[in-house]
């Protein structure tokens, strides 16, 4: 069935809500969040994506100081469970891991599919081959097969974060290329420093 691409949420709106399953099992929706946390959402390109496990492991590093701010980071994939869930097995994630297979979510946020030259191609299959073989030889991390990469062919999925308030409103928005690098981790605990201490504030308004 064809799905409609939805436009970015833009700041102001109301998050669309969904509940989609997590590496390790469970499921995860963002209503889950709201109310007590902070919610930053990550739509990435997933595991097989040695691009993607370099902003896994910034973020990663820096899990404590979001989780400090009642923050907590939402990546959300094309992977399948079951090939997140081979790879959760093997490698600790630090952050909830959620598998959107079908890409309805991704429609709803309007995270869409890039077509890639063949030049682009290239050079990203020269670039990701040195990271992946980089990453077995200091780090003995195996790369997990790229089965949703080989399923899209040329077509690559962008990049998109999402800050959303406890109330559900979208508070920022970046959008990105699919080998894109994230926007620092010291701005995105600046800007969920700045949500955070708006919180007594919209409480007193009330």
């Amino acid at each position: 069935m064809e799905q409609t691409m939805h436009p970015h949420p833009s700041v102001g709106e109301s998050a669309p809500d969904f509940r989609l399953p997590a590496a390790g099992g469970g499921k995860v929706g963002l209503s889950d969040y709201l109310g007590s946390k902070t919610p930053l959402l990550w739509f990435s390109k997933g595991l097989f994506c040695p691009f993607c496990r370099r902003n896994m492991a910034r973020l990663s590093q820096s899990y404590a100081d979001f989780v400090a701010l009642d923050a907590e980071v939402l990546q959300i994939t094309h992977n399948t469970q079951k090939e997140a869930d081979a790879y959760f097995r093997n490698y600790h994630l630090a952050t909830p891991y959620l598998c959107d297979a079908d890409r309805q979510v991704h429609e709803a946020y309007g995270v869409g599919l890039e077509k890639q030259s063949l030049g682009a191609m290239a050079e990203n299959w020269v670039t990701s081959s040195a990271m992946v073989a980089h990453d077995l030889l200091v780090n003995g991390e195996k790369s997990p097969a790229p089965v949703p990469a080989l399923r899209m062919g040329s077509f690559q999925p962008s990049q998109l974060v999402v800050a959303v308030d406890r109330g559900g409103v979208v508070r920022y928005v970046w959008s990105g290329g699919p080998f894109d690098t994230l926007p620092t981790v010291a701005g995105l605990l600046s800007l969920l420093q700045g949500m955070a201490s708006e919180i007594p504030a919209a409480a007193q308004a009330h």
